[in-house]
């Protein structure tokens, strides 16, 4: 990390998350801007997406775990849910990069979440969308969330992505 406060934010919420039992690395040390984290086994939730050996119902309902866990232990949402921020090791899911404080809806976790889902590249789309779709009506029924709510944060999430690729730097 380029800064030493946010190293320090993200230590603080990170033990804190740990101390509540929320699957995320626990912290080994905290000096200056370097943040050093237990190994946390699994993979990235998009490689798993590519390879497409999951079941969506089964994968849906890992990452709703999570997020109870999460949302029973901080009055906050996740904010950052890009899919590389989720590990899976076939049973369990870890959660990674908590560099700042996010208090929204869980509603914008699922449709942002789901945006990411759908844009990954892989040869089974339509496997991706029923991953999505799962993920929109587990937080439906866990969450109490509305359907409509988190259809529109989707759409928000695609609009930020097309922006963030259309400014992107040219090499």
């Amino acid at each position: 990390m380029k800064d030493p406060q946010a190293a320090c934010l993200e230590a603080s919420i990170l033990r804190d998350l740990h101390a509540r039992d929320v699957a995320v690395p626990g912290v080994l040390a905290c000096e200056g801007n370097l943040l050093v984290l237990e190994y946390l086994p699994g993979e990235p939730l998009p490689d798993i997406i590519e390879r497409g050996n999951y079941s969506p119902a089964t994968l849906a309902s890992a990452l709703c775990d999570w997020f109870a866990a999460f949302y029973a232990a901080v009055p906050e949402s996740r904010g950052d849910v890009n899919g590389r921020n989720f590990l899976c090791d076939g049973e369990k899911i870890y959660s990674v990069d908590f560099e700042e404080r996010c208090f929204e809806s869980p509603a914008k976790d699922a449709g942002r979440l789901a945006a990411f889902i759908e844009t990954y590249n892989t040869s089974d789309t339509l496997k991706q969308i029923a991953l999505a779709e799962a993920i929109m009506c587990a937080f439906v029924e866990s969450f109490d969330c509305d359907m409509s709510e988190i259809l529109s944060e989707k759409e928000a999430e695609y609009d930020a992505m097309r922006l963030r690729r259309h400014h992107r730097p040219q090499p």
